[in-house]
């Protein structure tokens, strides 16, 4: 059992101190003194270096490598961003984006994202009388080679980063024009990565046809990806309004990320009393 208080549960005026320390050393990547942190804390010199050795030893602050005497933010940080900014891409909070999408295409909405190295559908919004991809439904996983959705998601990712069916000598095959061979699917990613959207002409299913964008973060890494289906009739009468429609929404979508303070968020969940 710890018995430093701080690894147990903070008092609000702890936390308050921890939250204080952690935009001190947000404010300086070189590093902070502990001096300096004392006094910007009102504290004693000895107080500060238990309030930061507290935090070494959680991972949020460490020393820092221009020097000893200096501290700075710790690894910890980083992978409560990566939770934090994960939280952003839970399916609800995707779904003004793809309800404003399917009334603008008047078409089947998908959001998807990668999880445990794969394509997984998170969320679909239907227009009345859609019959198209009826197997794509929340929790579908696989295909990424086949959907516009899959590819545009795979686009970032190295092969060795690919789900086992797409390390094979030749991929799954569930249409006439589905890739099928390692060399064309490199070839069409790259495609995706030059246009910033992906599409699957009949690849998954005959008759469907889907146009996807990716959604972004602040530093131009893709959260999700957002897609359309629809006849193959329509995609050829409408494809480049398709691919407008979905591109200008996930550029919206991708907005509401490029603000984001994971500092903030962090020191204010750890002032609230909460465990990291």
């Amino acid at each position: 059992m710890h018995s430093d208080p701080l690894l147990q549960r903070p008092s609000t005026g702890t936390a308050t101190q921890v939250m204080r320390v952690l935009e001190a050393l947000a404010a300086e990547p070189r590093g902070v003194p502990a001096k300096a942190i004392a006094r910007h804390l009102g504290q004693s010199l000895s107080s500060a270096y238990h309030l930061l050795q507290s935090l070494s030893h959680l991972g949020f602050v460490e020393q820092s490598p221009v020097s000893r005497g200096l501290f700075t933010l710790g690894p910890k940080i980083a992978e409560l961003f990566r939770g934090y900014v994960a939280s952003w891409t839970l399916p609800q909070r995707l779904e003004p984006a793809l309800l404003e999408l399917r009334d603008r295409a008047a078409a089947r909405a998908y959001a998807g994202m990668w999880a445990a190295d794969d394509l997984e559908i998170t969320w679909v919004r239907g227009r009345r009388g859609a019959s198209e991809l009826q197997d794509v439904s929340p929790g579908f996983r696989g295909a990424a080679h086949a959907l516009a959705i899959g590819k545009v998601l795979l686009a970032t990712r190295p092969p060795l980063r690919w789900p086992s069916y797409l390390r094979q000598p030749r991929f799954p095959e569930y249409t006439p024009t589905t890739i099928t061979s390692p060399g064309r699917l490199y070839e069409e990613l790259a495609d995706v990565r030059a246009k910033g959207y992906a599409v699957d002409v009949e690849e998954f299913a005959p008759d469907v046809c889907c146009v996807a964008a990716p959604v972004l973060d602040g530093s131009g890494r893709p959260l999700a990806a957002i897609a359309v289906s629809v006849g193959e009739k329509r995609y050829r009468r409408d494809v480049a309004s398709l691919i407008r429609y979905v591109r200008e929404t996930a550029r919206t979508t991708s907005a509401l990320f490029t603000d984001l303070d994971p500092l903030r968020d962090v020191v204010t969940a750890i002032a609230a009393g909460q465990n990291p």
